[in-house]
């Protein structure tokens, strides 16, 4: 049976766990397969194409569907940001490797969590705006937990939590937590804002 481009993504993110970004490439991804490195290029023509199909592997993976019926605005978007950082949590350096990728699969971008608001005159690019900077929030809070927390559990020792006591915590859910909902509350408010004006 032939090489296929889920086998090369799926050697990736299995590789990803042992090496990290940084050492991951596609010669050592060949060598895991078994194969010379030449017979990748035939899937993906470099580093950041396999990295775009990797993200979208991650997040077809882990993301679940379709929000619950019923579930509000502010509540979808807090799923929405939770899911998508323990997506990022489950591969060594995912935060990484998932920001600034392309989804290389469009049926996995389900809707948007503020279309009521859209719906109701919104500007779609003021949904887009919150969106984004909900998301942002959550991709680099977890780059940064990663880099601190580069395997699960295990904090990097250049990392003196003590020296900035009064910035950082070990308590990682309750730090991501109060960020979320200030962002969220921030978000909501100028939305409120925009709407209004």
């Amino acid at each position: 049976m032939g090489l296929t481009r889920q086998d090369i993504v799926r050697a990736g993110l299995r590789l990803l766990n042992d090496v990290g970004l940084n050492g991951l490439t596609l010669r050592l991804i060949a060598q895991e397969l078994g194969v010379k490195a030449p017979a990748l290029y035939w899937h993906v023509k470099n580093k950041q194409e396999l990295l775009d199909e990797m993200a979208t592997r991650m997040y077809a993976d882990a993301m679940p569907g379709r929000v619950p019926e019923g579930l509000g605005e502010r509540d979808s978007l807090e799923l929405a940001s939770r899911a998508l950082r323990r997506m990022m949590l489950a591969y060594r350096d995912g935060a990484k490797v998932f920001a600034g990728t392309f989804m290389t699969d469009e049926s996995l971008i389900v809707g948007n969590p503020l279309q009521g608001r859209v719906d109701a005159g919104l500007e779609p690019y003021l949904a887009g705006r919150a969106f984004f900077t909900v998301y942002s929030y959550v991709v680099g809070f977890t780059i940064e937990e990663q880099a601190v927390y580069p395997v699960p559990g295990e904090r990097d020792p250049r990392y003196d939590l003590t020296a900035a006591g009064w910035a950082l915590d070990e308590d990682i859910e309750g730090r991501f937590g109060d960020g979320l909902t200030m962002v969220l509350n921030g978000v909501f408010a100028w939305l409120d804002d925009k709407v209004s004006s």
